[in-house]
């Protein structure tokens, strides 16, 4: 069995119902970048595990070889309560999700405009996220991970940390990573979140010397470093250690580029090969909201790594999921019907 820890922020959602307007109708949810990510490699996981049952025709493991946990804190209140008991209605472990009594999940307003393209308002400054690794639970961290084979992370991660919390998170990362893990990474750059653009950079290459996998999407990528095509992005997340990048590219071809990788490459000259390509996404006409769209692609291009499929195919599993998730209302969608076998 392969086990991923997905480690970030959860908060509270209201999302509008009517295009275009502040306020009225709004549904009441829970949503976030890394958690909208394990949703679904869990959900992923199911559709491509071929059906295991025992003598009794019960499902053995119903994520496959797949075991998907998140690492957050939330309070002891009753919006937290929830969020845990549905996280585990989704197959998805909690047990080092770490409670504060008297503290809250942060919270945020989403407003979508009539071509899907969302806008947030957040209330995150005081969230029990951002105490996740106090009261000792970084050493908690520490010591559980040893039984995980990948772990995933975000710059939202990194960035609602304090510089303490930040350096104690990166330093965890890199033992995991010494020690045989698997770490894989989405800047999902929020220029707001940081105190200014040279400490986010700072923090995103110390951390990526500890990663195998990088899933930057082009267009905050372009915006943050300055990157003009999708394969410069690529070789700049391959020059800081990353191994294999796949860059998202909303509805253009999403670029792929894997180091000394499956096949026949390219070098670079630095005795490097490397495996570049791109896959094509399926057109979706009726987009309503975008919220989810790179969450549910890194959280299913996991899912279908970890069950065998090399990057070409995980790649056109993951652009599937997206865009079911981008037609729809909401972060966490139902994808139970999409047929995600022989893609």
């Amino acid at each position: 069995m392969t086990r991923t820890a997905f480690i970030g922020e959860c908060m509270i959602e209201l999302a509008g119902t009517t295009p275009g307007s502040i306020f009225g109708a709004a549904n009441l949810g829970f949503a976030g970048d890394t958690l909208n990510a394990a949703t679904y490699m869990a959900r992923t996981s199911r559709l491509l595990a071929a059906p295991s049952t025992s003598d009794n025709g019960d499902n053995n493991d119903a994520n496959g070889d797949t075991r998907v946990s998140y690492i957050t804190a939330l309070g002891t209140d009753p919006y937290s309560d929830a969020m845990i008991a549905a996280w585990q209605d989704d197959d998805i472990d909690t047990g080092l999700v770490r409670r504060i009594d008297g503290a809250l999940p942060g919270l945020y307003a989403i407003q979508t405009d009539d071509t899907g393209e969302r806008s947030f308002s957040y209330w995150r400054n005081n969230a029990a996220a951002k105490q996740m690794l106090q009261g000792g639970h970084d050493a908690t961290l520490r010591h559980a991970l040893a039984g995980f084979d990948c772990l995933y992370l975000s710059g939202i991660t990194l960035a609602i940390l304090s510089e303490q919390d930040r350096q104690t998170l990166i330093d965890i990362t890199a033992r995991f990573a010494d020690q045989g893990g698997k770490v894989c990474f989405d800047t999902n750059h929020r220029p707001r979140l940081w105190p200014d653009q040279d400490r986010a950079i700072a923090s995103y290459q110390a951390i990526t010397p500890h990663c195998d996998t990088v899933l930057p999407t082009f267009d905050d990528d372009s915006a943050l470093f300055g990157d003009t095509t999708p394969s410069a992005t690529a070789q700049r997340w391959h020059a800081l250690g990353a191994r294999e990048v796949v860059v998202k590219c909303g509805g253009e071809p999403t670029f792929f580029s894997v180091r000394d990788g499956e096949g026949e490459g390219e070098g670079n000259g630095n005795n490097n090969t490397f495996r570049t390509g791109t896959v094509t996404p399926p057109k979706v006409t009726d987009i309503v909201d975008t919220t989810s769209a790179g969450d549910s692609f890194n959280g299913s291009y996991l899912a279908a790594r970890q069950t065998g499929h090399d990057v070409a195919d995980a790649i056109a599993i993951a652009q599937k999921v997206a865009a079911r998730v981008i037609s729809r209302r909401g972060a966490l969608v139902d994808i139970s019907d999409l047929d995600l076998i022989g893609l």
